[in-house]
């Protein structure tokens, strides 16, 4: 059940993320012959429901963190988490669970979204989903239209400037920045 996957940075090792909250890495010079245990984020976070994605930012090579997406059984009001790990220098790569910051959290629900990914702009940009159940009939929320909320949107937050307590910053340029309850 891969859901994501992705190149270290100036090398030839593969990431490769399983829904079940693993992350492996691979160094694809040796066909995947041996893979590599980055973190098992079912044994660092209970509960646990899934993995749904991980990025990679641009400054990786000076910083070495990972961004990824996890979630806890539907319906937690802060359920749904955006989390930045630091990697080890080891070769091959593992992620201490203990370096995790909490970015962001939302609803977690059976639709999650959480596409994550560094834009040309080197803000972060997050697809959240509705928090609906994952089967039809769809639409008990009706976030879509709600600002008011996370839910049902696209994020883009600047994680290299903290603002506040929030370990993220709100682009200067976001339409909705003054905008009252949103």
């Amino acid at each position: 059940n891969a859901v994501d996957f992705a190149f270290r940075p100036g090398s030839t090792r593969l990431w490769v993320a399983e829904q079940g909250g693993k992350i492996w890495s691979f160094d694809t010079r040796t066909n995947g012959a041996q893979r590599d245990l980055v973190i098992d984020l079912q044994k660092h976070h209970q509960p646990f429901e899934n993995l749904l994605g991980f990025t990679v930012p641009p400054g990786f090579a000076t910083n070495r963190f990972l961004f990824v997406n996890y979630n806890e059984p539907g319906g937690r009001p802060e359920g749904a988490y955006v989390s930045r790990f630091t990697v080890s220098a080891l070769n091959p790569p593992t992620i201490d669970p203990a370096s995790e910051r909490v970015i962001l959290r939302w609803l977690s629900g059976g639709h999650n979204g959480c596409a994550l990914a560094f834009g040309p702009d080197g803000f972060l940009y997050i697809s959240t989903g509705d928090g609906d159940d994952p089967d039809p009939p769809d639409g008990k929320r009706k976030t879509g239209q709600d600002i008011s909320d996370l839910l049902a949107s696209i994020l883009r937050i600047d994680v290299d400037h903290f603002d506040g307590t929030n370990a993220y910053s709100i682009p200067r340029d976001n339409p909705f920045r003054t905008m009252p309850g949103a």
